[in-house]
């Protein structure tokens, strides 16, 4: 291969580099914005969607006179379902109420998710490697009195070059000794997107 057809080569080969290079995702400089800043560019369920459901529905249970004592009941917090057709962070939703349930200190909060690493840690403490005046033991954790659960649902409806989005989500507090819902609400969000079409 002579000089000019390696030089030809070596140009067309980095070409291609360049050319796969700029076909990746590349950003700008970012900066940080509030969390709570809504920014609607798409008809999904967003963060400020999750945040404002949330809020309303902690502020409304809050506000419950029935829980106004200082009985601090004990809460199993269930994941809360989705009935709508799009991947939504269930558990992100379930813990941000809980979070902010637990931060005005009027309820205690079963770990569900640790229950079998706690049953094998209260096992092994029973055992003969630790010591007994430490070691944890059996039949002291606390029953819920209280189960929390809720559902989020849906309605798209396009009209002409609009559609309008419908999100409602439902929470509720079951006694667990008389399963009697004790506190239900809801949320409703209704948004609007003009659809817009660029040319092939």
């Amino acid at each position: 291969m002579t000089k000019i057809s390696q030089f030809f080569s070596l140009t067309i080969a980095l070409g291609l580099l360049l050319s796969l290079a700029s076909c990746g995702r590349q950003y700008a400089k970012g900066s940080y914005i509030a969390p709570n800043e809504v920014i609607l560019r798409s008809d999904k369920f967003v963060e400020s969607d999750l945040q404002m459901i949330a809020d309303k529905l902690t502020k409304s249970l809050l506000e419950d006179s029935q829980f106004a004592g200082d009985s601090h009941p004990t809460v199993l917090m269930s994941l809360i379902t989705n009935s709508t057709d799009e991947h939504i962070d269930m558990k992100s939703l379930s813990d941000k109420i809980r979070t902010a349930l637990f931060k005005a200190k009027k309820f205690r909060f079963i770990n569900e998710s640790l229950r079998q690493a706690v049953k094998e840690e209260v096992d092994y403490e029973g055992g003969a490697f630790v010591d007994q005046k430490s070691a944890k033991k059996r039949g002291r954790q606390l029953g819920a009195d209280y189960l929390v659960s809720g559902n989020i649902s849906t309605i798209k409806q396009p009209v002409g070059r609009q559609e309008i989005v419908y999100y409602k989500a439902t929470l509720e507090m079951t006694d667990l000794s008389t399963n009697i819902i004790a506190w239900t609400d809801e949320v409703e969000i209704k948004k609007k997107f003009r659809k817009r079409f660029t040319g092939s």
